[in-house]
């Protein structure tokens, strides 16, 4: 009956002890994993810095277009203006020029000459 026991006792500390070591080297390679990651995560940028950065390209590129299509908008503005300008100065020109037959018949008239004599 105390042999039964002791064996029996000694059978369930080596099972204690084959658990416990294997516990042990599961903790380990848990340790070893957290380790790995959290050498990972140090390199890894969070969400935050992620947004910030893309919030800061992508509001550059937005403001810097803006003012591109500002300065394109002022300089069609211009261009527009001095078109108006020239196409009021070609059609007051045109408006004092003679066409070449009407030239040709003062001239004619002047001479008293015409094709028709």
């Amino acid at each position: 009956l105390l042999g039964d026991s002791a064996d029996k006792h000694t059978t369930e500390m080596q099972a204690l002890r084959e658990a416990q070591a294997q516990v042990a080297a599961a903790h380990g390679k848990q340790v070893k994993d957290v380790d790995a990651l959290k050498g990972l995560h140090a390199h890894h940028a969070s969400m935050s810095d992620r947004l910030d950065y893309l919030e800061n390209v992508f509001g550059d590129s937005a403001d810097k277009h803006s003012l591109e299509i500002a300065a394109l908008k002022a300089s069609h503005g211009k261009h527009s203006e001095a078109f108006d300008a020239h196409s009021k100065d070609v059609r007051a020109a045109l408006a004092h020029h003679a066409s070449v037959g009407e030239r040709l018949n003062f001239v004619e008239k002047l001479l008293g000459d015409s094709a028709d004599k």
